[in-house]
């Protein structure tokens, strides 16, 4: 099945389904292949480790042409390929350099498993060196690559609904998940695709 395909749930963008592509405290970036199975991208160039759990959000397609990133709030690392129920609670802005040389908005979705104990509804019930720490990574990681990237500010959970919405394809919406992987592959894939917002 294409992980891309997962129906989103019924409270999106409130509450979403998330999948794992890296998990916490590694420095190995995996991403997930629209053919169904988990491609080594790179190591990075740094002494640096993911600081969440790290993958995307189904049927939702950014600015840079990938699904919508989510960082996972969770003290334990998450397994590569889980899929997890979150609450969105706020947003990292920045911006990445892509192939071209251009600046793409690239969000960063901080989401928390449902099944927290623990009631975390925004910002600031999260850990405030937690969301240093990140600002410092997505700052760094890539310094040693030669890339540029752009860290601005951290956002409530209003702007990340709304940044998620924005994301969020009525084309993808509407297909079943019963639907052929390779015609869903065709859709993401296609080049004069045209944008419909929800």
């Amino acid at each position: 099945m294409n992980l891309y395909k997962i129906n989103q749930h019924k409270d999106f963008p409130k509450t979403i389904e998330t999948v794992v592509e890296i998990p916490k405290g590694i420095s190995t970036k995996y991403e997930y292949d629209e053919r169904g199975f988990f491609r080594y991208d790179r190591s990075l160039v740094s002494a640096m480790v993911y600081p969440s759990s790290y993958g995307f959000i189904p049927r939702t397609l950014a600015d840079d042409g990938d699904a919508l990133d989510a960082l996972i709030y969770n003290r334990i690392p998450i397994d590569k390929g889980a899929v997890v129920e979150c609450n969105v609670v706020g947003v990292l802005d920045m911006e990445d350099e892509d192939s071209n040389g251009n600046m793409n908005k690239d969000y960063k979705i901080l989401a928390v498993p449902t099944s927290h104990v623990r009631d975390y509804q925004s910002l600031s019930d999260i850990d405030p060196h937690f969301l240093q720490i990140c600002k410092n990574f997505f700052s760094h990681y890539k310094d040693l690559n030669n890339q540029k990237v752009k860290v601005l500010d951290w956002h409530e959970k209003d702007v990340a609904w709304d940044i998620i919405n924005k994301s969020y394809k009525l084309d993808l919406k509407d297909i079943p998940e019963s639907y052929p992987d390779d015609l869903f592959e065709e859709i993401l894939s296609t080049k004069n695709y045209k944008p419909i917002w929800k």
